[in-house]
């Protein structure tokens, strides 16, 4: 029974290891002036370092139209070619701490629509695992509590 219940809080532990990941999550703000003007943050405040920044036009979205990195501040700044019109989609990432932000510029026949932009990531890359595997671990807890309950009843 014990090793049952050391088994299910294990269950539980790992399921619960993403709350820490979102602590640490990708903040960005952004401000228009000569220049659409991004900077990104972890949430303890500190830069997004050399984080890589790749714009798409909406005539080719398959293509980098612009590629950047994020300065020593977190900031990156870009102004959309506005015979280009549509929707700019802007990915700041860095593949090594797993660390993203996807953003959605649109572009109208007078430039920039500052009101539009948008973010376009509804989910924490960080919880994309914990979805995936919640069902495993339901899956492990449940066959243990199986085992462990007729075990019991020889």
């Amino acid at each position: 029974m014990r090793r049952l219940l050391v088994a299910l809080a294990l269950a539980l532990a790992l399921g619960g290891f993403p709350a820490q990941a979102w602590a640490h999550q990708v903040e960005t703000f952004y401000t228009l002036d000569s220049q659409l003007e991004f900077q990104s943050l972890f949430s303890s405040g500190e830069p997004f370092v050399g984080a890589t920044v790749n714009i798409y036009a909406p005539n080719n979205p398959d293509e980098p139209w612009m590629t950047t990195t994020t300065d020593s501040e977190g900031r990156f700044a870009f102004l959309p070619d506005e015979s280009i019109p549509g929707d700019w989609e802007v990915s700041i990432e860095d593949d090594t701490q797993s660390h993203a932000d996807y953003w959605t510029v649109p572009v109208g026949d007078k430039g920039i629509v500052y009101d539009g932009i948008s973010l376009d990531s509804t989910e924490d890359v960080h919880y994309r695992a914990a979805t995936a595997f919640m069902p495993l671990a339901i899956s492990i807890g449940g066959a243990l509590a199986w085992l462990g309950l007729s075990r019991r009843r020889r």
